[in-house]
């Protein structure tokens, strides 16, 4: 699937002579900043899960970090919404049906991370593009979750967890709402081309991204924690899955030997 393309702002001045004609853009992002009582993990959930959702090769825009003279770091993603309208809610059962292999991906990266707030309006498929595109956003509340001082509890409880299929509202192990793809995805015929994808995902990638997010909210054993979890489900995926089979609820034959 090609590239998603990002809105320019301005355009400015070129750089000069003998760079190609390159000239300075000013780009559209959206950034969020951690909240105390909402959301205290959120720049850390976002940097770690858009670098390895990017990593997978899903739409997930570039990310980094951005700062501003009068306030601390936030966590910015390009605006990939070229019209600037509100996106409507995702119909996913048209999205398994058009995008089934990216439908399969997010599901199972999302199983991944624990992002337990996964639904139709926090990620996008313009369905009359040609191909149609999807771009996945959001991920303020998975990994670490967003009850404060609390994030290594989580880790710890969902280890060997489904991660998204609780509808309690429990910060800890659970959360706002049941995995929108969950009772979506009707068939494992992509499980183990994005299960190899996972499983390919080097040490070293999941520890520098997750030390990177340090200064950005998380103590030294929190982070220690996420590069425990992350790698510990990587290599247990096909477990957490089989353990979980009930709860695919659309899948009525399973292809992949679990």
């Amino acid at each position: 699937m090609p590239g998603a393309i990002y809105r320019i702002e301005s355009i400015g001045r070129q750089l000069g002579i003998g760079v190609a004609g390159s000239r300075y853009v000013y780009l559209s992002a959206v950034a969020k900043e951690n909240s105390a009582t909402a959301a205290p993990y959120c720049i850390p959930n976002e940097l770690i899960c858009g670098e390895l959702g990017r990593f997978l090769r899903l739409p997930v825009p570039p990310v980094g970090i951005v700062t501003q003279a009068s306030s601390g770091p936030l966590f910015a993603s390009l605006d990939f919404n070229l019209t600037g309208n509100s996106l409507p809610p995702v119909n996913v059962m048209n999205c398994v049906r058009v995008l089934p292999s990216l439908s399969a991906g997010l599901l199972l990266f999302d199983i991944w991370v624990a992002n337990c707030d996964r639904h139709a309006e926090n990620f996008s498929v313009d369905f009359y593009g040609t191909p149609p595109q999807m771009n996945i956003f959001d991920h303020s509340h998975a990994l670490f979750g967003y009850a404060p001082g609390q994030g290594e509890t989580r880790l710890t409880a969902l280890r060997d967890r489904l991660g998204i299929s609780w509808t309690t509202n429990n910060p800890i192990d659970s959360g706002q709402h049941r995995h929108c793809l969950l009772d979506a995805v009707n068939d494992d015929d992509y499980f183990d081309h994005w299960l190899t994808r996972i499983r390919a995902t080097p040490d070293f990638y999941i520890e520098e991204i997750c030390e990177d997010a340090r200064p950005y909210g998380l103590t030294a054993q929190e982070a220690a924690a996420a590069i425990d979890f992350l790698k510990a489900r990587r290599d247990n995926m096909k477990d957490i899955i089989r353990n979980n089979q009930s709860e695919f609820s659309a899948i009525q034959a399973w292809r992949l030997p679990l």
